[in-house]
């Protein structure tokens, strides 16, 4: 026997009892003739099933609606980066303390680390992100409130192993979780799934068969006898699939081209293309995917003339709008009799070979051939999902297949415009019909559209093409639209655009509309130094996916450098730029015009989600005069404020009380906000506070959204007293402690520049011609 039975019991001890004091994660094949591990295992899984997890038959795939809910909650577009994934933390399992939502966002950056290492793709992680949130929500959501204690939620997982069901118990384990994970037989799931990697401590048992009564049962202390199943009555024995005779389809590999004939060509004129323009032999196909437009009048007059062109030819086609009609009672009749429980090679070829559109033989063979490629690579594990996943997609092909080939003239493919959003399961028709010989082009003005196609699990060999505008996703044009031409010199101004700001690190102006901040940790000198710096010239900078990351200040100073007032007040005056926002009393939040109240803020927030299109139609809405993006940017950083922990000691009704703020804000302030480029010069907000008042939660809840704005903010407190400490987490700024502490201090004209200010603190550090 290899490895140290009695280790197991450690997961039987508080973690204060445990050398060292820290979560277990054992892997157990087989178990030994004393039957020590089986008692073990006994003990466990009684602690596993009060309070924790035990499984026996593995861990399901997310369904649908489950899916779909994530995506309510957190949003449908996002890239996984450290900050992305707190926020996510924080919306989607808002059960968790602090503690522990730093500890599980450890721990899923580790796992997605491993994930990349093995060379998945940000698709790949990203599917498995989604699949361990709703795991962590559903069927594991019961053990994450024992995070973090002296005794240890316990995790106990029998039988066969996934790779994702592996890398998922490594998170529970890194979140604090005692995991075991039980084979009683072989290591070869674990091996399979491992990739190379280790998980989890051996312990190597001499038996390798099942024992007679698991001791993971709920009956094994109580030694009763397995009841007697009845032996369901199955039909003669099926022939295995690789004792058959070679597919009727075998050899039409060859005979169908998806876009590699087409060259240069763009689908719009390829579509069009006689076969004998395409190359002779073959079924040349073409499978195109469009997302988002570059002009609304000008893509939709394309759709209106690409019908119009379409109805003209001598083509067959068809225009799908909307969801795809479910097949018909009929049309499911001759795959009623098919038994899951089939081998699943042969349970493929018997659902193909039930294909058989009234068409030529060509035709009915490509169809069978799609599908079996289809189903071969559905990976869904349960049986009765994968057959109805089969029946369907059977009986939208013979549908299909038999319209667009009953009355076939050679000359020319048939061909399909989807036209809207598309699930799974329509993109596998789609990619099924353009591999059965039929030109395939869709259509989704919103760019949201991309998503379903990226995250597919057939090869991607469509030809996609995505334009820089979301569109609206309104009805298939019936009509022209009316157009606005673009002059010579617009286009020649694009183009120039085009050659000059993409991945250049030049940027236009005002190219950006979103932001996220990056507080830098800074030292004193370094503040002086930054202040005045541009964003993109900052250290940390950069722009991806259409967000640019700006390196912003967020320092408190205390103290006077030397005790020299003067040298102070120059080094402050030096500070006041064109774009700053000075504050020199305090309480210093007045609040201008119409407000609302704490409770009547709390009705546009819902289980800590704003709802912008109420508070948008309101009569407590002030913002509407500005343009649309700012609009929605401010809005954007109250939410980013609500789910961040940078306000403490702010009450149950916090995030009431930041709305009711952050809907009044200074119309200076607007200003700065509104004319922030996000590349360019960053707006200021300076405070000199020298009294003894606290600043109230209201001050630090303006504080902190300008800080996740963009804003650097520097507040000078020459007497070194509290301000900002009591409702601002200590970890969201910096506090630099300078001298010494002065007190009484009368706060002189901060605006106007001295005359002999050039020897100062920006003086010395950038020269004496320096103007401020």
């Amino acid at each position: 026997m290899t490895g140290n039975t009695s280790q197991l019991e450690d997961c039987l001890l508080p973690l204060s009892r445990r050398t060292p004091p820290s979560p277990r994660f054992f892997r157990v094949i087989g178990y030994d003739q004393q039957g020590k591990i089986l008692n073990d295992l006994n003990k466990i899984g009684a602690l596993a099933r009060d309070g924790g997890a035990y499984l026996q038959n593995g861990l399901a795939n997310p369904v649908e609606p489950e899916i779909q809910r994530f995506f309510r909650e957190v949003g449908e577009q996002f890239t996984l980066t450290a900050a992305l994934v707190a926020r996510h933390l924080t919306v989607w399992l808002g059960q968790l303390r602090p503690a522990q939502r730093t500890t599980l966002d450890a721990a899923m950056t580790e796992i997605l680390d491993i994930l990349k290492r093995q060379g998945a793709n940000d698709n790949i992680c990203r599917n498995a992100y989604i699949k361990f949130m709703c795991w962590l929500r559903g069927p594991l959501g019961g053990i994450l409130k024992g995070l973090g204690q002296d005794t240890p939620p316990k995790v106990l997982y029998e039988g066969e192993i996934g790779r994702y069901e592996l890398l998922f118990l490594q998170l529970l384990y890194r979140s604090g979780c005692d995991v075991v994970y039980v084979n009683y037989c072989s290591e070869d799931s674990y091996t399979k799934a491992a990739r190379g990697g280790t998980y989890g401590h051996p312990i190597y048992g001499e038996v390798r068969t099942p024992p007679a009564v698991p001791p993971t049962s709920k009956s094994a202390s109580a030694s009763v006898p397995k009841a007697v199943v009845p032996t369901p009555t199955v039909p003669a024995r099926q022939p295995d699939a690789s004792s058959l005779v070679p597919p009727p389809w075998q050899g039409v590999e060859e005979v169908v081209l998806v876009n590699r004939w087409m060259g240069g060509a763009s689908f719009w004129d390829a579509v069009f293309l006689p076969c004998a323009q395409r190359e002779t032999g073959k079924f040349c196909s073409l499978f195109s995917a469009c997302f988002g437009g570059n002009d609304r009048a000008e893509y939709r007059n394309q759709l209106y003339h690409l019908k119009r062109t379409l109805d003209a030819s001598p083509k067959k086609g068809l225009l799908m709008e909307g969801k795809i009609p479910a097949p018909t009672n009929n049309e499911a009749a001759p795959f009623r009799s098919l038994d899951k429980r089939l081998p699943r090679p042969l349970l493929i070829r018997t659902l193909a070979e039930k294909i058989v559109p009234s068409c030529g033989k060509v035709p009915v063979l490509l169809a069978q051939r799609a599908f079996s490629l289809v189903m071969e690579q559905y990976a869904e594990k349960d049986a009765v999902r994968f057959l109805n996943y089969g029946v369907r997609l059977a009986c939208w092909l013979k549908r299909y297949v038999e319209l667009f080939f009953e009355q076939y003239r050679s000359e020319h493919e048939p061909a399909l415009v989807y036209y809207g959003p598309a699930t799974e399961a329509e993109i596998s028709l789609l990619w099924a019909l353009a591999h059965a010989g039929v030109d395939v082009l869709y259509f989704s003005p919103a760019l949201l559209g991309q998503e379903p196609f990226e995250k597919h699990f057939l090869p991607h060999d469509w030809q996609t093409t995505v334009y820089e505008q979301d569109l609206p996703m309104e009805p298939f044009p019936q009509r022209e639209e009316r157009v606005r031409a673009s002059t010579t010199a617009y286009n020649a101004s694009r183009e120039l655009d085009q050659l000059l700001y993409s991945d250049t690190g030049m940027f236009r102006d005002r190219q950006f509309t979103r932001s996220q901040p990056v507080t830098l940790k800074t030292t004193y000198d370094e503040v002086g130094q930054l202040w005045r710096e541009e964003a993109q010239y900052r250290p940390s900078f950069r722009t991806e996916d259409g967000i640019v990351y700006v390196p912003n200040l967020f320092s408190k100073i205390s103290g006077v450098d030397k005790g020299d007032q003067k040298l102070y007040w120059d080094r402050i005056r030096e500070m006041v730029t064109e774009d700053t926002y000075l504050v020199t009393t305090v309480p210093f939040l007045h609040v201008n015009g119409p407000s609302f109240s704490t409770p009547q803020a709390r009705s546009f927030i819902h289980d800590g989600r704003l709802d912008p299109n109420a508070l948008k139609s309101s009569r407590f809405y002030r913002y509407d005069y500005l343009p649309d993006d700012t609009q929605d940017y401010i809005l954007e950083k109250i939410q980013a404020l609500i789910d961040y922990d940078l306000i403490v000691n702010g009450g149950p009704d916090v995030a009431a009380s930041m709305l009711s703020v952050l809907m009044n804000l200074d119309k200076e302030l607007l200003r700065l906000l509104q004319n922030f480029d996000f590349t360019k010069s960053i707006p200021k907000f300076l405070v000199v506070d020298v009294t003894e008042k606290v600043f109230t939660l209201e001050e630090c809840i303006l504080l902190a959204f300008l800080n996740l704005v963009g804003f650097d903010i520097a507040i000078f407190t020459p007497t070194g007293y509290r301000n900002v400490e009591k409702y601002l987490h200590p970890d969201s700024f910096d506090t630099l402690v300078v001298g010494e502490f002065a007190f009484d201090l009368t706060i002189p004209d901060l605006r106007t520049k001295r005359a002999a200010s050039s020897g100062g603190w920006l003086g010395r550090l950038f020269g004496s011609n320096h103007n401020g």
